[in-house]
């Protein structure tokens, strides 16, 4: 709570600047007077904490300065003393410019890099100051002097760059305090975390910007108080004067090759040295705030930026590339794309334009396939198994387990396999998607209505900007679900059932809808389920916990059960065609116990396997042409599911998604961990196989579609 707010929160700020302008006014008049050389440092230096003071003076003219008093004259004061602090330092430099010998050398040295060393660890202050106040001190010191010796290694490079001038060595301060204060509003607006894409889209956080209200609190203002604290130290920093021609000379080129020696330094510690390995830590990457808070800014995002890069394939070329995607879709069209029942397909979809559903359920996946558990009496989601007319059914390979749902839901929406991305790595919050092509904006283009919902925070996995990169028009959060029933961890599936009915109702217009439920997300632990609907099964081979935690899972999974099975029969009765594509996004965690405990000693990609797959089914309440409703079994990727969906009901195809059907007659189905051959044996993605060339065509067609696009 701000208290104390002074009436007049300008008046500090602009006594001070009109102190600083009068101290350089006389400083001028005086070094004229004397007819000393008037150095362009004394007027150039104490400009940026004279911008500071009348920066905050104008933010309390406008009234959007809510500080205490206290922490306005203390800037005001400080920032006046740095200020005059470059007009006092000529007689030292002109001192030091006199000293023959290699003393002035010697000085310098020890100077610059005492005063380098002291302003890093100021502006580490500064930026966290601005956006994490609160947790500064909490900081571990191996964390906080990481980030200083972070923004040292930078601050070197514009010493030498700048021919070892503190003017340049202040950029460095500014980037700090500007990337506090950036952090500050983000987390203020959004409630989110500044990632390193969001520097990718700049543009577009600048032009939404002006809806927002600025108001410039103490922590800001203490920000730009450590920083011009930094900058008055850095006005220290200057090359002793040289006279001879061929010293200047010789001086610009060792500080150019002393800049590009740092640079390289630099930049080959940054691609090699992983800050998450060296700190031994690991970031939050389903709500990373919570780490930059913990850890630090810099360091969350050094390690996010160090996970930005996509590895390009060796001997990568565009048009090669170009070549086989044509190909392949050619192919596609050659066979499937000019069969009767694509046609027939192609013809009904052009004339009814149906509704797509598409429901990712939390955590959703029938864990019969554990001999022990089927043994011990269960068959898995009773309605789930037993639709009599669904169009496709089957396992759904997915990159993940346990967790991490926003990377199905990714591979879902953009036909791109994380197993080609790289391991641990999370799209949404990593890369800017607004050039990577999507279902919502493929839908979009064809006249849908696109909606997205989620029933938990909109900046969960940095969703928010996500999906409106993706073409999502409209998207409902948490807050359009006030008041909604819960069950075990959140929203129920069935309140986002209601939801998209409403929205049905809206439009007649035919309408992309995602829903990312809730309801399901672990953990299981006992008690988050009413113990009037706890299951008690009890596999042979599994602890009492690994136990307790699956029966609460289970329970869960049967509550979904019977709210998809009242949703599916209010479709039926629509009288507009839909298509529901429904699918887990990952196991639960406790799966990967059970797998452990049921197969004891199991040392194999099959191990591994089992609990990277959950299901899905695709299902219209319309007879679609060409295909039989028969609930056809059919394994699948989680990146090929939505194209197999589109070629199914007759959508328009890209050549991307109809080169990813053709290469399913030598890789029915893969994922970032593994695929299965046309053979049927199971192959991992990286190993040596009969197929791995078609893995190769498909790393190279998903970098020509994706990282070339970001």
């Amino acid at each position: 709570m701000i208290q104390n707010t002074p009436q007049h929160p300008a008046t500090d700020p602009i006594v001070a600047a009109i102190l600083l302008v009068s101290a350089m006014a006389a400083t001028v008049w005086y070094e004229w007077k004397t007819k000393h050389r008037i150095h362009p440092s004394t007027i150039l230096w104490p400009l940026p904490f004279l911008a500071s003071e009348v920066l905050v003076a104008t933010w309390g003219i406008m009234g959007i300065c809510r500080v205490d008093a206290s922490s306005i004259c203390i800037h005001a004061v400080t920032t006046l003393i740095c200020g005059v602090i470059p007009i006092l330092r000529r007689p030292f430099l002109d001192w030091l410019d006199k000293q023959d010998g290699v003393m002035p050398y010697v000085i310098c040295i020890g100077r610059d890099a005492l005063l380098m060393a002291a302003t890093s660890v100021i502006s580490v202050i500064s930026l966290e100051t601005a956006c994490n106040s609160a947790h500064l001190a909490s900081i571990p010191s191996a964390f906080f002097y990481t980030s200083a010796l972070i923004v040292f290694l930078i601050t070197l490079i514009l010493y030498f760059a700048g021919q070892r001038c503190g003017g340049a060595c202040c950029i460095a301060v500014v980037i700090c305090c500007g990337f506090g204060i950036a952090e500050h509003f983000v987390i203020e607006f959004k409630g989110a975390a500044l990632l390193p894409s969001d520097l990718l889209a700049m543009g577009t956080a600048m032009a939404v910007s002006e809806g927002y209200h600025f108001t410039f609190d103490t922590s800001i203002v203490a920000s730009l108080t450590w920083a011009a604290v930094a900058c008055a130290m850095l006005s220290l920093i200057s090359p002793p004067r040289l006279s001879k021609r061929s010293h200047i000379i010789a001086n610009v080129g060792v500080n150019i090759i002393c800049a590009l020696i740092a640079w390289s330094c630099v930049s080959s510690a940054f691609a090699n040295v992983k800050l998450e390995d060296a700190l031994d830590f690991s970031y939050d990457r389903w709500w990373p705030i919570s780490s930059y808070q913990t850890y630090g800014f810099i360091p969350v995002f050094t390690a996010t930026a160090q996970n930005f890069e996509i590895k390009q394939p060796d001997n990568y070329s565009d048009i090669e590339t170009q070549d086989i995607q044509a190909q392949l879709a050619a192919q596609y069209d050659a066979g499937r794309g000019s069969s009767p029942e694509r046609q027939a397909a192609v013809a009904q979809y052009n004339e009814l334009k149906p509704t797509v559903i598409t429901v990712m359920n939390e955590t959703f996946s029938d864990l019969s396939f554990f001999d022990a558990l089927r043994d011990a009496g269960y068959a898995g989601p009773q309605y789930f198994n037993s639709i009599p007319d669904a169009l496709i059914r089957g396992s759904l390979m997915t990159s993940i387990t346990g967790g991490g749902t926003a990377n199905t839901e990714f591979e879902y929406l953009t036909n791109n396999s994380l197993g080609f991305i790289g391991s641990g790595k999370y799209p949404y919050s990593l890369y800017s998607l607004k050039h990577v092509d999507s279902l919502a904006k493929q839908l979009g283009d064809a006249g849908y209505r696109t909606l997205t919902m989620h029933p938990n925070l909109p900046d969960n996995w940095n969703r928010r900007t996500a999906y409106q990169s993706l073409g999502f028009s409209k998207f409902l959060s948490i807050d359009d679900f006030q008041g909604a029933p819960s069950y075990h961890s959140g929203v129920t599936d069935a309140a986002t059932y209601d939801k998209i009915l409403e929205e049905l109702n809206k439009s007649d217009s035919p309408q992309f809808i995602l829903d990312v439920t809730m309801q399901n997300h672990g953990g299981y632990d006992a008690g988050t389920v009413p113990d009037e609907d706890l299951t008690h099964y009890a596999p042979a081979g599994l602890n009492d916990d690994t136990c307790a935690r699956m029966n609460v899972y289970l329970t869960c999974i049967e509550k979904s059960d019977q709210e998809l099975s009242a949703f599916m029969e209010q479709l039926r009765e629509l009288d507009r065609p839909v298509v529901l594509v429904f699918f887990g996004d990952h196991q639960p965690t406790v799966s990967a116990t059970m797998n452990d405990e049921l197969y004891a000693g199991e040392n194999s990609l099959e191990h591994t396997a089992r609990i990277y797959s959950s299901n899905y089914f695709v299902w219209a309440n319309y007879d679609v042409a060409g295909a039989e409703q028969i609930s056809q079994q059919e394994a699948i990727g989680a990146s090929e599911l939505s194209a197999r969906v589109f070629d199914l009901i007759g959508a328009p195809l890209t050549d991307y998604q109809k080169a990813l059907l053709a290469t399913r007659q030598d890789v029915p189905t893969f994922s970032g961990v593994c695929y299965v051959g046309a053979d049927g044996q199971l192959y991992a993605l990286d190993g040596d196989s009969p197929y791995a060339a078609v893995i190769d065509h498909i790393r190279r067609m998903q970098y020509l579609n994706f990282a070339r696009k970001l």
